[in-house]
C-alpha cells in the first residue's frame, strides 16, 4: 500500500514537470511568432507550476512590454528582479514600466540604478531608459542631472517634439513631465528645446539668433532669463548674465534658482556682500535646493563663518555628491576648521571627480 502511494506522488510530480515542460515550450513558439498576448498566457501558466523560473518572468515582462500591457511588465520585472537583484537591463525596464503605470517616484529610483550601473545598459535598452531617466529628473527638479541625460539625445533624434519640450522644460528649470505642460507654458518650452538644440550643435551665430527670438517672443515665461544667463556665463559674460538674473527674480521673484545662481556669480566676482542676502534667502525659500544650500555657505565661507558654512556645504555635498565645486568648498571650509584629514578626504574626492568626469 505503501508502494502504492509513493507511485502516486511520482506520477503527480512526473506529470507537473512534463506540464511545465509542454507550457514553456509553448510560451516560447508564441513569443517566436510575435504572438504576444498568447505568450502572456502560456508563461503566466508554466510559473504557477515553477515560480522561481526567472527566464519565464523575463519573457512574460518582455512580452508585456511589447503588448503594451505595463500593469503585468511591471509585476514580472518585479519577480524577476527578486531573483536577479543585480540585473540592471531587468531594473531599466521595471522603471519604464512604471513610468507607463504613473508610479514615477518608484520608476525614477530604478531609472537611476540602472543608468549607473557598473555594467550599463545594452544599446537597445539605453537610449530609451535614458530619455525617460531625464524625464523624472526633470519632474523631480533634478535639472543639472537631467540636462545631462536629456542633451545628449538630441542629435540622435532630431526635431523630436517630445524631446525638445523636455529638453526646453529642462532649460527653464520647470518640474514638469511633457504631458502635464500647460497650454499657456507650451510654446515657450518647445522654443527653449530648439534654442538649447542649437546650442548642443555648436553653431554660436544660430544660438545667439534663437536666444535673441526666445527673449522676444516668451520675455515674461518663467525661466527664460534664467535660462539666458546660463548661456552667457558659458559665453564668459558674467556681467550680462548678472543683468538676466537679475531680470528673472524681477519677473519671477519665488525664483530660488536663480536667486542662488545670482549670488555665485556675484560671489565669483567679488561682490559678496551682495551675494550673502541673495543666498541666505534662496536657502530660506528652497531648504531642500543642494544649489541654494552651496551658495549660502559659500558666501558665509568667505564672510569667516565657517562653522556655519560647513553644515550647509556639507549638506549640499550628500544631495549632489557629483558636484566637484561642492567638495572643493567643503575641503576649503575644513581646512579653515583645523579638520585637515576631512579636507584632505574632500580634496580626493575632487580629484576622482575631475579625472572622471562621467562619475558625476
Amino acid at each position: 500500500m505503501r508502494s502504492v502511494w509513493l507511485l502516486g506522488i511520482v506520477c503527480v510530480v512526473l506529470s507537473a514537470a512534463d506540464d511545465f515542460d509542454s507550457l514553456a515550450a509553448r510560451a516560447t513558439a508564441a513569443r517566436e511568432a510575435g504572438n504576444a498576448q498568447e505568450a502572456v498566457n502560456f508563461y503566466r501558466q508554466a510559473l504557477q507550476l515553477k515560480p522561481g523560473w526567472a527566464e519565464g518572468w523575463w519573457y512574460l515582462g518582455m512580452a508585456a512590454y511589447d503588448d503594451d500591457a505595463y500593469p503585468a511588465c511591471r509585476e514580472a520585472f518585479g519577480k524577476f528582479l527578486e531573483l536577479e537583484p543585480k540585473s540592471a537591463p531587468a531594473g531599466a525596464l521595471l522603471g519604464l514600466c512604471e513610468y507607463e503605470t504613473g508610479a514615477y517616484r518608484e520608476a525614477l529610483g530604478h531609472l537611476t540604478a540602472a543608468r549607473t550601473s557598473v555594467g550599463g545598459l545594452p544599446p537597445e535598452v539605453e537610449q530609451v531608459a535614458r530619455f525617460h531617466h531625464g524625464l523624472l529628473l526633470t519632474a523631480a527638479g533634478r535639472f543639472d542631472e537631467a540636462t545631462r541625460e536629456l542633451r545628449p539625445l538630441i542629435p540622435k533624434a532630431p526635431g523630436n517634439p517630445v524631446l525638445l519640450t523636455a529638453v526646453g522644460l529642462d532649460a527653464l528649470q520647470l518640474p514638469l513631465l511633457p504631458k502635464d505642460v500647460p497650454a499657456s507654458l507650451a510654446p515657450a518650452a518647445a522654443a527653449a528645446g530648439e534654442t538649447a538644440a542649437l546650442w548642443v550643435s555648436g553653431d554660436a551665430a544660430k544660438t545667439t539668433a534663437a536666444f535673441q527670438d526666445l527673449l522676444a517672443r516668451f520675455n515674461s515665461a518663467p525661466g527664460v532669463h534664467a535660462f539666458y544667463a546660463t548661456y552667457l556665463l558659458g559665453e564668459a559674460k558674467p556681467q550680462d548674465a548678472v543683468r538676466e538674473l537679475r531680470t528673472e527674480i524681477g519677473l519671477n521673484p519665488r525664483n530660488a534658482r536663480a536667486r542662488a545662481l545670482l549670488a555665485l556669480v556675484l560671489e565669483r566676482l567679488g561682490d559678496v556682500s551682495e551675494a550673502l542676502p541673495l543666498a541666505a534667502k534662496a536657502a530660506a525659500d528652497a531648504p531642500d535646493l543642494p544649489r541654494a544650500q552651496y551658495a549660502y555657505g559659500l558666501t558665509l565661507l568667505d564672510t569667516g563663518e565657517t562653522a556655519r558654512a560647513i553644515p550647509l556645504l556639507e549638506a549640499a555635498g550628500r544631495a549632489e555628491p557629483g558636484q566637484l565645486e561642492y567638495h572643493t568648498a567643503i575641503a576649503r571650509a575644513y581646512s579653515k576648521a583645523g579638520r585637515y584629514e576631512d579636507a584632505r578626504r574632500e580634496r580626493r574626492a575632487s580629484i576622482e571627480l575631475a579625472r572622471n568626469p562621467d562619475a558625476r
